[in-house]
């Protein structure tokens, strides 16, 4: 599967204790695995499959990965056609590397902040294909969505970095919703956040599909997670925000019916 630059690509999330990670997101997607090993540190990357096409992964939690007292949280992978050249963009534009870049597997990776303290994500330049095989089906990556505390700051990083453009939308709840477009696509959300969110840092969270969100938040809870936002519906369809039973969050999203 083909990822155009600027585009999201890849999803993972990294918990106190992988193993039970494997046991929740098989229960609530039917996600398989393949673990791989990470180079000669005896840990390993854990890579998700469903009906056998990649759609995200899982690694052991790592020190200075989250600030203190941060919970987990699914990265988003943003898709980039040359990494150097990227980086060195995003240096200009006053980002911070917290790892790489570096070359894994098939392709170039590295983890970076927003400039001020912002949110983090990673680039990822693929040198084949990949990273991931399937998208915008339930059980796999559909949208990703930016909580940031300065928007003006938000669009010109991202404008800078990739040449993203910009949108505003009404939202049902009030307020603005602020797209971000690779020409004419849809690429990822924005929301500003206010003082209703209290100390939570800026972040970009991952939504994954789903056939039935009541249903699939039911699931959550059964196998020993929480819903932090309940079933909501929104003009586009219906998401919960939810946690995986090591707190790791993401949200739940079942498309409306066209």
């Amino acid at each position: 599967m083909k990822h155009p630059h600027g585009t999201f690509c890849w999803m993972d999330i990294y918990l106190p204790d992988p193993e039970r990670g494997k046991t929740f997101y098989n229960g609530m997607f039917g996600w398989e695995w393949t673990d791989v090993p990470m180079g000669d540190t005896g840990m390993t990357y854990t890579m998700f499959n469903l009906d056998g096409k990649t759609v995200g992964a899982m690694g052991p939690s790592m020190p200075g990965m989250f600030p203190e007292g941060v919970p987990p949280l699914w990265f988003s992978y943003i898709a980039t056609a040359d990494m150097e050249a990227t980086a060195e963009v995003a240096r200009s534009l006053g980002a911070t590397f917290r790892m790489g870049p570096a070359d894994v597997g098939n392709g170039k990776v590295a983890l970076l902040e927003e400039p001020g303290g912002g949110a983090a994500f990673f680039l990822w330049q693929a040198l084949e294909s990949g990273p991931a095989e399937v998208k915008n089906t339930p059980g796999a990556l559909v949208w990703n969505e930016l909580y940031t505390r300065d928007l003006e700051a938000t669009q010109r990083f991202y404008s800078g970095l990739f040449g993203w453009e910009w949108s505003s939308m009404p939202m049902l709840q009030g307020g603005e919703y602020h797209l971000a477009n690779v020409g004419e696509m849809p690429t990822a959300g924005v929301i500003v956040m206010d003082d209703n969110w209290g100390e939570i840092p800026p972040h970009w969270m991952v939504y994954i599909q789903v056939a039935d969100a009541d249903e699939a938040a039911a699931r959550v809870e059964s196998l020993g997670g929480d819903v932090c936002v309940p079933v909501t519906e929104i003009a586009v369809g219906r998401f919960a925000v939810v946690n995986d039973d090591q707190k790791g969050t993401f949200t739940i999203f079942e498309p409306a019916e066209h």
